[in-house]
């Protein structure tokens, strides 16, 4: 097989690179003592001495136990090579850890304690100085504990956690029968997800793997008296917009008796009227989603009369609902926002890590990327843990929505007594903390339960007929249609969704996965089911430095084939995600070299990347039949093959790049649903007016002019419009040897296209030349004759500011380059590489 073209070329770089440390979390309770040091992690009970033995192991708190022992030593890092088989034993030991502490001085007159521990993963028994405090069985709440009595110096904690699989099988056998868990692969009968309230990503799925040890994946917090800390599930006031011109808002306060509030912007104190249970603000700022507006954020100060105990919570003053109406395609699912309906576009997130448990900033680097590629809404995906407060709060600065999931995903749920409480609590706890957020859109009970239910086959899979399948249906009911939005709906004003996607296929949102799993082409994305498409996407390989961290250096290293874990058998037997991958490529860039590592990379992101831009550009374009555009994912939770636009080392693939180009707040779209006509949609989501010549080209190959139009446009701010260029016969003399280009020419930011009129694996492109020149932070090139997509490669990693775009004939493009790391031994070397 003839190689590919690649250039290649080297130059010496240096540069300097500045970071930043977060701040850690503060307490606000009255002389409360953070436990962060002095953690030792036992396989065996801990002695009573203040003696850790010969078995101990320094722990990180928060932390995890599998990560404290690949930190010792005592196991070998899970994400490289296969690894993860390794360290399986760690889930089904149990494991011990303890700290010693003294009192502070102000606490002299201290004789009694109690704690606050926000993360405990997952069946836990806390003991102080020998005596039980506390008994959790729940990763997703915060627990606290009985007052016990306290030392002036040397006093005990110690957790113990018991195996969860253990635990998850006694509950199971308690509860009478297996429940369908298609993530967790295990045989039926030994899968215990569904009764454990562990994030459900840790028993593995198709794009990560099973680590399911346990933990202190949250702070630990020691408070003086027999009191507890306020309830995390207790009644705060908070705040509910009930209208809202450019001359006054309209708030509603609930729980406020008895407190008093002060109200002010950037530190600055505003006054307030009051009217009952209402107030007025004058002069109101509106938040809106991101690049539609501004997002100011205001601060209320809640004091409590009695106490003088004070709550402090940031506000947005928006309006938010979900419009559920019929119209010509069924019924609608569109947010608005003030009034004006958003076309929502992002990507679902999952966990930034396992071995993280408390990486803050990890998911504010979700944040980050997610702005980085103009997308103004993130779905929390139900299979995960829900983020820190700082992921919210830097969501509400940047106008992000966020689409939150309860975290259930994939399987059904037990209907006894004791676990529903358990899960009320949980999401009492979760509703109470985030409902002040303007970001927070949506509360959805589920990911693709009530989907797997109806189409998976679980009932002959699990043998559930008659009044199991009955038993098992009324749980999935009570729980997401009765428990959870009745707390949703009396403990804040967010809109709740039983599940994603939503039955039936007319209304509400769909996760089009024909696509990938169906082996459906582009055309899919204009024609699929739904009003919201919060699921889609296409695999891709991370990047070559990613893959090398993990020790894979050869596409057929065990270690990789390792991490394909997407199986599709109902296609043919053995069908899997690289058999799936080798389909598109065939028909969008054409089959890689084989056993070539690297072009299997650039051709599966190129692939992906088209996929992606497809999706976003024709969801978008739908004339309103689809009101949103979520693919399948940001980001991964560790190296894998998978559907992820960002690989775990941060770094982007082609396709984020693509996101990117195509969620452009003003972009021109070419509608490729019209066979008859050329027709075009330009958007302007800015609110600011942008006018200019909209100018069409069809070019040959090597880039000669052969029909040119101009239209002038003039979109008002927060609007869009369509635009013909006549039969779209008399543009495509020869699709296989000529494209596409256009302009939208608005001052200072042009809007610039181009596009194919077929695949390129289809298209006579030839072999171009290209002129390349670099300086030590960016690239230029040109070509002589059009070239679809070039992917940049640098032999240290780093961020080209763009990746993936295509190459006019005879025009210069020109990519920034920042290297990772501030100093490097080699010279830097340069590869383009086309998919051609």
């Amino acid at each position: 097989m003839t190689r590919r073209p690649t250039w290649a070329f080297f130059l010496s770089l240096s540069a300097l690179l500045v970071g930043c440390v977060l701040p850690p979390r503060q307490d606000e309770g009255n002389l409360a003592v953070a436990l962060y040091s002095g953690w030792t992690l036992h396989p065996a009970a801990p002695q009573q001495e203040e003696s850790n033995g010969r078995d101990a192991i320094l722990a990180e708190v928060p932390g995890r136990v599998l990560s404290d022992l690949v930190r010792a030593q005592r196991v070998p890092p899970p994400y490289e090579g296969t690894h993860e088989r390794d360290v399986q034993w760690v889930e089904d030991s149990t494991w011990w850890y303890q700290t010693f502490f003294d009192l502070p001085s102000e606490w002299s007159a201290v004789g009694h304690g109690h704690l606050t521990m926000d993360g405990l993963d997952t069946y836990a028994t806390v003991s102080v100085n020998g005596q039980e405090v506390l008994r959790a069985d729940n990763a997703h709440r915060t627990w606290t504990s009985d007052g016990f009595k306290l030392r002036p110096h040397g006093n005990r904690l110690v957790v113990r956690f018991d195996p969860v699989a253990q635990r998850g099988l006694a509950a199971m056998q308690a509860f009478g029968m297996a429940l369908p868990a298609s993530n967790e692969d295990r045989p039926i009968g030994q899968q215990t997800s569904p009764f454990t309230r562990k994030p459900g990503y840790q028993f593995g799925w198709d794009w990560g793997p099973r680590l399911a040890g346990p933990g202190i994946t949250g702070p630990v917090w020691l408070h003086p008296g027999h009191g507890r800390r306020l309830d995390p599930t207790a009644a705060m006031p908070w705040l509910e917009v009930l209208s809202m011109d450019t001359d006054v808002a309209k708030l509603l306060a609930h729980g406020h008796k008895g407190w008093s509030l002060t109200w002010s912007e950037n530190d600055i104190q505003h006054q307030v009227q009051w009217h009952e249970d209402t107030l007025s603000i004058d002069q109101p700022k509106a938040w809106w989603p991101r690049h539609t507006g501004e997002q100011p954020l205001y601060e209320a100060l809640w004091t409590h009369q009695e106490t003088g105990k004070t709550h402090r919570h940031t506000v947005g003053l928006r309006t938010l609902e979900w419009r559920k109406e019929p119209d010509d395609f069924g019924t609608s699912f569109q947010v608005e926002v003030n009034g004006t309906p958003i076309h929502a576009r992002g990507a679902n997130v999952v966990p930034p890590d396992f071995l993280e448990a408390h990486d803050v900033e990890g998911w504010l680097r979700l944040v980050e990327l997610a702005k980085e590629a103009h997308m103004n809404m993130i779905r929390v995906w139900g299979g995960g843990v829900y983020p820190p407060d700082a992921f919210y709060d830097a969501c509400d600065r940047e106008g992000i929505l966020v689409w939150q999931d309860f975290m259930f995903a994939c399987a059904m749920v037990p209907n006894d007594k004791a676990f529903i409480e358990n899960v009320r609590q949980e999401a009492k706890e979760q509703v109470l903390r985030l409902r002040a957020h303007p970001c927070l859109a949506l509360w959805c009970g589920n990911n693709e339960v009530a989907k797997a239910w109806r189409d998976w086959g679980w009932q002959d899979l699990y043998d559930l007929h008659g009044k199991d399948s009955a038993r098992v249906e009324l749980a999935a009911s009570h729980l997401f249609k009765e428990v959870l939005p009745e707390i949703v709906q009396e403990a804040s004003d967010v809109d709740y969704w039983a599940s994603s996607p939503s039955l039936p296929d007319s209304s509400g949102d769909v996760h089009a996965w024909g696509v990938w799993f169906g082996l459906a082409d582009w055309d899919h994305y204009s024609e699929h089911g739904g009003r919201f498409a919060s699921e889609y996407g296409l695999q891709s390989l991370p990047n070559l430095h990613t893959l090398r961290e993990a020790g894979i250096l050869a596409l057929d290293d065990e270690a990789l084939q390792f991490r394909q874990r997407s199986r599709m058998d109902w296609l043919e037997p053995g069908f899997d995600g690289w058999d799936m991958m080798a389909h598109f490529m065939a028909k969008t860039v054409g089959i890689p070299e084989a056993g070539n590592l690297e072009d299997w990379i650039t051709r599966s992101q190129m692939t992906q990347a088209e996929g992606i831009r497809q999706a976003l550009e024709r969801h978008r374009a739908s004339l309103g039949r689809y009101a949103g555009s979520l693919y399948w994912s940001l980001n991964d939770v560790w190296p894998a093959v998978s559907w992820s636009s960002v690989d775990h080392a941060g770094r982007w693939k082609l396709a984020h790049h693509a996101a990117r180009r195509a969620n452009a707040p003003r972009a021109v779209i070419w509608d490729r649903t019209r066979e008859d006509s050329l027709q075009f949609m330009v958007f302007n989501d800015l609110q600011g007016s942008a006018n200019g010549m909209l100018t069409v080209n069809c070019c040959s190959i090597e880039g000669d002019v052969m029909k040119r139009d101009s239209i002038y446009v003039d979109l008002a701010g927060r609007s869009s419009g369509t635009f013909s260029f006549g039969e779209a016969s008399s543009w495509r003399p020869k699709p296989t040897t000529s494209y596409l280009s256009w302009s939208w020419h608005i001052p200072d930011n042009p809007c610039k296209g181009s596009s194919l009129w077929t695949s390129v694996a289809s298209a006579e492109l030839g072999s171009p030349t290209l002129e390349i020149s670099a300086t030590d932070s960016s690239l230029a090139m040109t070509a002589d004759t059009y070239v679809p997509a070039v992917h940049l490669v640098a032999n240290v990693p780093g961020h080209f500011s763009d990746n993936g775009m295509p190459l006019l004939p005879g025009a210069m493009t020109t990519v920034g380059f920042v290297p990772e790391s501030p100093s490097h031994d080699t010279d830097l070397q340069f590869e383009v590489r086309l998919g051609q």
